[in-house]
């Protein structure tokens, strides 16, 4: 297969075009490539008159061989041997062996795949005709603006699509296709959409990457359909995915709108439907469409723009519609038109910025709708697909973004009132299919058949524990009949003696017998009125209370019997209530003090503690009741758990993290605070940080923590953790090795690190031996840090070292103040081992709870203290407790 420009340019796009270009097979020239051709020629012809003025044309449309003139300067010239037949639009030669390819684009902005392009023609020609070209030269835009690069940029780029060129033209195989960019715009796209649609292919949705759809293929994934039945509704419960297309590929299987979260839209006195047409190279937005829907009144708009010099002016003219109105909301689908409102906003006066800035600050966007909340049964989200799929159509079949582009450019070059028209009326219809969408989802807050939550879905899988939904009720009632429970004791006892004995047993065993070890009477002794002891009873009331009592090496249960009620006083006649009867609890302190113990130190579960205390000690306890028990305790003991972080605050050193915690499909976070002799955790339900202003602001020690910006805020001294560091460090050059700047910063601050880690290891952390290692930091920065790079990565982080210079090295200016993070990262573990083990969604009281236990127990860890024996004492005090049982 001979390589051409056709070739090579479709190669980059997509493989399967190359292979139909190389098979030569023809489909009709699209509508876009008839446009281009005919830009390109009059961006060519603009060329040649500007490049003829400043240097001469010595040939054109020539083929290069031997003879060629090496001074010469060239347009259209041909590079053509058995191997390849590839044309530039230009060349330059700039010496004996050198020589400059030049590449015509019409448009505005020059692409990466211009580039890839003409490095990749640069490379072939330099393969085949032993001439060098370092540089490439690209002519875009209508001003004839050029940029260089250097061919080596693209290196790695060209070795591979050269080793997957020659596999095509070796390879007689069919090459794997999927849908992408290029399909828009490509002669083969209607023969490729079809096939892709038999075999389901993955790539028809569009939020898959093709890096996602590679690595589901590698799990043997293949079609949209089975991507479907992957769909976990409550898979991963501490990861809060944006958008699932395991989601979107059930609701098209199942051709039915799930929904994440319904939103409710607020009702505003004036609706808005707002859509911008736009050439994007150009950065210009000729014409504003918009509906404004008052009541039931709806008036369309339309300003048109006949050039750039008039964009402007049809701004100020949206500017003017919308001032006068009050409550409105402005809809919109993508952010295309808020960013257009934002460039906008730079050309205009202060007056006109102010009511641009009203009109985005009242702005909705609907495509969020569709990333977060609605999944209707479409391929992709885009604004034509939804609003077909509510049986909106546009008045021209083949409506897009790209064809009013199209439309845009003839009309340019015809200046043809019929595509005006054309545009006009597609825009509009734009605003009408917004309309239609908005309306869609508010309909959605009411009961329809076809829409279900997602929360609702349940997995359905033969191989985990569930109930199967039945198609047939036959087979539910036959399935009901095979529980372990049911066939044990109604059929398998009736012919087995020994198994009826079992069950009869096991009957007798769940009836819990207490036995009254005492009892106390809460009847009143004397009248609080009159002081009289002449009391009559009204009636007797009895409550038992089911408690443990602690021995030496155990526990053992203890029942007590209160029984009490209201009295009579026979000399003031007045009555007198017993009012323990009505707060005495069913369970004892200890119990629940021995409980919560378990499940907080042991991290035993409340099955595990309830099913110990039935066949242990015939205590009955339910799921709720143990809820209870540690609410109860907590409560008890907030007090301790506000004098830790107030003491905390105190100390000269808190290590600060966070990590992530689920409640309800809402995700929270935990954060801790600790240092060498307490622990604290808090719940919020974001990351944001402003909080930490308030709990810190009397802090004046050093924070310890990890690289998280909202740690920066903060005015306290800060020392970052270095582990941290060197982790990300390790990462970026092992995916890196050949990254030699990378690898200079790695290897100086890993030995700088070293040496200062050798010092600790011998003396602590003692300023006084640290302080030596000042200079070498210093080295280090101006030696290696204060270098010019080039790398992406050695760029971000040479940043990231001078933004935190600081806050790197504060740990050598004071005493114990360690270089890591570690003590929160371990203080952190307790909570998550727990979050790993609960089998439901966490609620917020839960969790503060627990924190506020934990917190607790890891801080009597941390000063060597028992924890039980401290919640046996009664005292609320760790530091009174240390004290009096020292």
């Amino acid at each position: 297969m001979l390589v051409t420009n056709d070739i090579l340019y479709s190669f980059i796009n997509c493989q399967y075009k190359a292979y139909l270009k190389g098979k030569q097979q023809l489909e009709s020239t699209s509508e876009y490539q008839i446009l281009y051709t005919k830009l390109k020629q009059i961006q060519t012809d603009n060329f040649e008159k500007q490049f003829s003025t400043i240097r001469e044309v010595f040939s054109k449309n020539i083929s290069f061989d031997n003879s060629f003139n090496k001074e010469a300067n060239a347009l259209n010239v041909k590079f053509a041997n058995e191997n390849i037949d590839i044309s530039l639009d230009g060349i330059e030669f700039s010496g004996k062996k050198f020589f400059t390819p030049i590449l015509i684009t019409p448009f505005e902005k020059v692409t990466r795949v211009d580039k890839l392009f003409l490095a990749l023609q640069c490379t072939l020609i330099q393969t085949n005709f032993n001439i060098q070209a370092p540089l490439c030269k690209i002519i875009f835009g209508q001003n004839l603006k050029e940029t260089k690069f250097k061919v080596s940029t693209f290196s790695k780029a060209i070795k591979k699509i050269g080793t997957d060129l020659t596999k095509l033209l070796s390879n007689s195989n069919t090459p794997l296709f999927y849908k992408n960019q290029h399909c828009q715009i490509c002669e083969f796209q209607n023969a490729c959409l079809e096939k892709l649609v038999e075999r389901d292919d993955l790539s028809l949705l569009a939020s898959l990457k093709s890096k996602e759809i590679l690595q589901k293929n590698n799990r043997g994934v293949f079609s949209v359909k089975q991507l479907s039945y992957s769909f976990r509704p409550k898979k991963n419960p501490y990861r809060k995915r944006t958008f699932v297309p395991e989601l979107k590929a059930l609701a098209i299987r199942d051709n039915k709108t799930f929904i994440q979260e319904i939103l409710n839209l607020k009702e505003v006195e004036t609706e808005i439907f707002l859509d911008f047409e736009g050439i994007p190279d150009r950065n210009s937005n000729y014409l504003i469409g918009l509906i404004i829907r008052t009541g039931k009144i709806d008036i369309e708009h339309s300003f048109w723009a006949n050039s750039k010099e008039e964009e402007n002016y049809i701004f100020i003219q949206l500017i003017e519609l919308l001032k006068p109105l009050k409550s409105f909301t402005i809809y919109h689908y993508g952010s295309y038109e808020i960013q257009a409102l934002k460039n906008t906003s730079k050309k205009l006066s202060a007056e006109y910025q102010d009511c641009l800035k009203v009109m985005m600050n009242n702005s909705f966007n609907l495509l969020n709708v569709f990333t977060h909340n609605i999944y209707p049964p479409t391929y992709s989200n885009s604004l034509k697909e939804i609003a077909r799929f509510l049986k909106f159509e546009w008045s021209d079949k083949d409506a897009s973004g790209l064809q009013s582009t199209i439309w845009r450019y003839n009309w340019e070059l015809n200046q043809d009132e019929k595509l005006k028209d054309k545009l006009i009326r597609y825009n509009i219809e734009d605003c009408r299919a917004l309309k239609i969408i908005k309306d869609w989802i508010v309909q959605l807050q009411n009961e329809d058949n076809d829409k279900q939550f997602a929360s609702d879905l349940k997995s359905e899988n033969i191989f985990k524990w569930g109930i199967t939904n039945y198609v047939l009720k036959d087979f539910e009632e036959i399935n009901s009949r095979a529980y372990f429970d049911y066939q044990r004791e109604h059929i398998y006892l009736r012919t087995n003696k020994k198994l009826y004995r079992a069950v009869k047993k096991s009957e007798n065993n769940k009836r819990a017998y207490n036995k009254i070890d005492r009892k106390v009477s809460l009847f009143p002794e004397k009248c609080p009125f009159c002081k009289s002891k002449n009391l009559n009873k009204i009636r007797t009331s009895k409550k038992l209370q089911i408690d443990i009592s602690f021995m030496r090496y155990g526990i053992k249960k203890n029942a007590t019997l209160y029984f009490g009620g209201p009295s009579i006083c026979v000399k003031c006649k007045r009555k007198v209530p017993c009012a323990n009867m009505k707060t005495l609890p069913m369970y004892g302190y200890n119990l629940m003090m021995w409980s919560v113990n378990q499940k907080i130190q042991y991290k035993q579960s409340s099955e595990s503690i309830i099913n110990f205390l039935k066949d242990s000690l015939k205590i009955e306890v339910s799921v709720t009741q143990m809820t209870k028990f540690k609410e109860f305790v907590a409560d008890k003991y907030s007090n301790t758990y506000h004098e830790i972080i107030s003491d905390m605050i105190k100390s000269e050193l808190i290590h600060a993290d966070e990590t992530i915690a689920r409640i309800k499909n809402i995700d929270g976070y935990v954060w801790v605070f600790a240092n060498h002799n307490s622990v604290y955790y808090l719940f919020k339900e974001t990351r944001e940080t402003d909080f930490l202003k308030e709990t810190l602001k009397d802090f004046n020690g050093v924070l310890v923590s990890d690289f998280y910006t909202g740690y920066d805020s903060l005015e306290c001294r800060q020392q970052k953790c270095l582990v941290h560091l060197i982790r990300d460090l390790n990462g970026d050059f092992l995916n890196n090795q050949l990254d030699f700047e990378l690898k200079k910063i790695v290897i100086e601050f890993g030995s700088v690190l070293r040496s200062i880690i050798a010092t600790i290891d011998k003396y602590g952390l003692k300023s006084k031996h640290l302080n030596k290692h000042k200079k070498n930091v210093d080295k280090f920065y101006s030696n290696t840090i204060s270098t010019i790079f080039e790398s992406e990565y050695a760029l971000s982080y040479q940043k990231r070292f001078i933004k935190y210079r600081d806050k790197l090295f504060c740990f050598l200016n004071y005493d114990n103040i360690p270089w890591n993070n570690n003590n929160a990262e371990h203080s952190i573990k307790p909570f998550a081992k727990w979050r790993k083990k609960i089998s439901k969604n966490l609620t917020k009281q839960n969790i503060e709870n627990h924190l506020t236990l934990l917190s607790i127990l890891q801080t009597c860890k941390y000063r060597g203290i028992n924890f039980f024996e401290f919640l046996k004492s009664g005292e609320t005090s760790i530091e009174k407790f240390s004290i009096k049982y020292k």
